[in-house]
C-alpha cells in the first residue's frame, strides 16, 4: 500500500524548500509537479529539484527534476534515504507562489 502527500514549494523564489517528507518506510517515490488550482498562475519556467537526507536535517541535490517540461518522475529509489524534499533551484518571479508537488511512496 502507497502513501500519497501533497507539498507546497514557492516557484516565484530561488531559496524556497518544502517541508521533508519522511520516506524511510519506503523503497520507491514518484512525484508531479502542478500549479495551483485555486489560483490562476502557472509553472513559468521555474525548476524544482529533488533533495534527499540520511538524517533528516542535511540535505542534498540529487539529478531529478522537476519543471513546466518535466512536470512528473516516477520509480525514484529511496532505500536507504530518511526523508526528500524539493527546492526551487530556478525561481520565476511569475511562476506560482505556492505550487503543489504530489508525492507517491511504495
Amino acid at each position: 500500500m502507497g502513501l500519497k502527500s501533497s507539498l507546497r514549494l514557492n516557484l516565484a523564489n530561488d531559496e524556497a524548500v518544502t517541508k521533508p517528507q519522511l520516506v524511510t518506510s519506503y523503497s520507491k517515490a514518484g512525484a508531479v509537479l502542478f500549479p495551483d488550482p485555486d489560483q490562476s498562475y502557472a509553472l513559468g519556467s521555474a525548476v524544482a529539484t529533488l533533495q534527499f537526507s540520511a538524517d533528516g536535517e542535511n540535505f542534498v541535490n540529487s539529478s531529478t527534476t522537476l519543471s513546466n517540461s518535466t512536470q512528473g518522475v516516477f520509480s525514484i529509489d529511496v532505500t536507504g534515504v530518511h526523508s526528500l524534499r524539493f527546492a526551487t533551484t530556478t525561481g520565476d518571479g511569475s511562476a506560482d507562489p505556492s505550487g503543489r508537488i504530489s508525492v507517491y511512496l511504495q
